[in-house]
């Protein structure tokens, strides 16, 4: 056996490891939605998916709140611990996939695109360390940046998945571009009709979703 044989072994052990790592992280971020199902469910008044936004999950304080439109809403979110340590579970899970996905694949452009989803995944974590009603500016900040990173490091990661893997192509044109018109229709007034939680939907859980099928696709590629 050559000495090339030998050293490329363990190379391609760990280069398997880091995949399989960077998948289950992708697909452990899927857990969002069931938990964030469970916490809307123990709204005394009821949660509204249209009217009411991702954020009011995890706000701390029952009450009345009002939004950059004028419109208020009734939020009380018992279990808002539980969304806001999902928030930065999520997070830290996209973190962690995206920089195992830079780990065992493509070049610098595709490395820099995963950068920004870390960076985004991140951003995912400070929505949870900043609740809406203790810490309303930082929040809206740090979700408007994690959009913008979002949108940007998909956009980055596209030109590789479209040359290596183009069963992912399509969903990831289909996932930059939906959260991209989400974010339209959330900042537009009156959201076109949709409703703010609906368009804030559109706009930021694309990310999780698309990363759902990241790791689907990176689990199955080890296989």
């Amino acid at each position: 056996m050559s000495t090339s044989a030998v050293e490329s072994s363990p190379a391609r052990s760990d280069r398997a490891g880091s995949r399989r790592l960077a998948a289950v992280c992708w697909l452990l971020t899927l857990l969002y939605f069931p938990v964030s199902l469970i916490v809307a469910h123990s709204w005394p008044g009821g949660y509204s998916v249209s009217h009411n936004y991702i954020s009011d999950l995890g706000i701390t304080r029952c009450g009345e709140y009002t939004d950059r439109d004028g419109v208020s809403r009734s939020v009380c979110s018992p279990d808002h611990v539980a969304q806001n340590v999902m928030f930065v579970l999520t997070g830290l899970l996209t973190f962690a996939g995206a920089l195992g996905w830079a780990a065992v694949s493509g070049g610098r452009v595709f490395r820099v695109g995963c950068v920004l989803l870390a960076v985004a995944g991140l951003g995912i974590s400070g929505i949870g360390l900043a609740p809406w009603d203790t810490r309303g500016q930082v929040h809206d900040t740090i979700a408007l940046l994690q959009w913008l990173l979002q949108l940007a490091g998909m956009a980055l990661v596209l030109p590789e998945v479209v040359r290596r893997r183009r069963v992912l192509a399509g969903g990831t044109v289909s996932a930059a571009v939906i959260s991209l018109i989400g974010g339209v229709f959330l900042f537009e007034p009156g959201h076109f009709g949709l409703g703010a939680g609906i368009a804030e939907r559109i706009a930021f859980d694309t990310l999780t979703l698309w990363g759902g099928q990241v790791g689907y696709v990176l689990l199955r590629e080890r296989r």
